[in-house]
């Protein structure tokens, strides 16, 4: 099913650009420019609404930028500030969230100034957003017909040329028997399914970023294993960016060219995929990975209780004000430094940056 949703992707987007084997070997020898990104979040906080009086900030000074074609991995664990981010950056957030600064450029307008008429049009046809959570889907409304809202929205055309456009893209991502699917309502469906027509919904009217929240969240090994075939394909055949935010180092490792790893609304450490997981700089980095599915593989005993890794402690409450740094309090290397100061982001390389102590010397 895989191998035959690969290569329905290659016919499907028939007005976008494919390029020959020639043409991508070059694009791979000559990648995007990180001067000249798609996406350019600089200074990004966020802060909630907890009562009439007081605000906790969510997104504290968050920075990066995403390049055309680049698969982006924002990883932390729940609560850290990932989907708050992913909701900044199409400005929806709930009415208790407040942006307080920074600027969100895309294309080189920035989306926190631009009016709401024009962010309309920015939404789903240019920046798009897979949910982490299906029941978005209107279960009462075909989910032909909620792919078809979206095509509508932005790119409208007579309903039989849409429909089969929808119905080459279900193909395109693996979901068999399309004409039925085309027709059945969420709850008929799995939930690989399910989760197939939201990233339908996202990919319909070939925007040029998309936002994944948790896509392989909830999925047996197959079919997350096909969600992220998807991905860089899509990436590879269209040039299509992606943010892609996960709490799974092991979907990140297969499909993301950099990496942000984020702790309590801030970016703690950043790179290239390999260089973060083959060498960890940041504490909080080292023990998500040493969390990793990958961590506790070992042979069962009979008999014997296997005790599975984890991070002591508790992220800080984001109501607290922090004089040190956010993670000492379940960090192994604290140093008398961190109770007292707060760490910059320090930059080890061209390509790899920590916001740890440890690494001020070498920064």
């Amino acid at each position: 099913m895989l191998i035959a949703a690969s290569r329905n992707l290659q016919a499907w987007l028939p007005q976008m650009q494919v390029l020959d084997a020639t043409q991508y070997r070059a694009h791979l020898n000559h990648p995007p420019a990180a001067s000249d990104p798609l996406l350019c979040v600089s200074g990004l906080t966020v802060n909630f609404r907890l009562d009439q009086a007081r605000e906790s900030a969510v997104l504290r000074q968050v920075n990066f930028a995403i390049a055309p074609g680049k698969i982006i991995g924002l990883l932390g664990e729940s609560g850290c500030g990932k989907t708050t981010t992913a909701l900044s950056i199409l400005r929806l957030l709930a009415p208790a969230a407040r942006t307080v600064s920074g600027s969100i450029q895309f294309r080189g307008n920035d989306l926190l100034q631009v009016k709401e008429r024009r962010l309309r049009e920015i939404r789903g046809a240019e920046i798009s957003i897979v949910y982490q959570d299906s029941n978005v889907l209107n279960q009462v409304m075909r989910v032909g017909d909620q792919v078809m809202e979206v095509l509508r929205a932005h790119k409208p055309a007579p309903c039989a040329r849409m429909r089969a456009e929808i119905l080459e893209l279900f193909a395109a991502i693996g979901l068999d028997d399309h004409e039925r699917i085309y027709r059945a309502y969420p709850h008929q469906l799995s939930g690989g399914q399910r989760r197939r027509i939201v990233i339908a919904q996202a990919l319909i009217c070939q925007p040029q970023l998309v936002i994944t929240d948790e896509p392989t969240a909830g999925l047996d090994s197959e079919t997350s294993a096909g969600i992220l075939q998807l991905v860089t394909r899509l990436r590879d055949l269209y040039g299509t960016a992606f943010l892609l935010i996960t709490h799974d180092p092991e979907a990140l490792a297969a499909v993301a060219d950099d990496v942000l790893v984020m702790y309590t609304g801030q970016i703690v450490e950043s790179g290239p995929v390999r260089e973060v997981f083959s060498r960890p700089l940041h504490p909080y980095t080292h023990a998500l990975l040493q969390c990793g599915s990958h961590a506790f593989t070992a042979e069962k005993v009979p008999g014997r209780r296997i005790v599975l890794p984890c991070i002591p402690g508790y992220a800080p409450d984001p109501s607290e004000s922090l004089s040190g740094c956010s993670f000492a309090g379940r960090c192994s290397d604290r140093m008398a430094i961190c109770d007292s100061k707060q760490p910059v982001l320090f930059e080890i390389s061209a390509a790899q940056s920590a916001r740890c102590f440890k690494h001020e010397v070498e920064a």
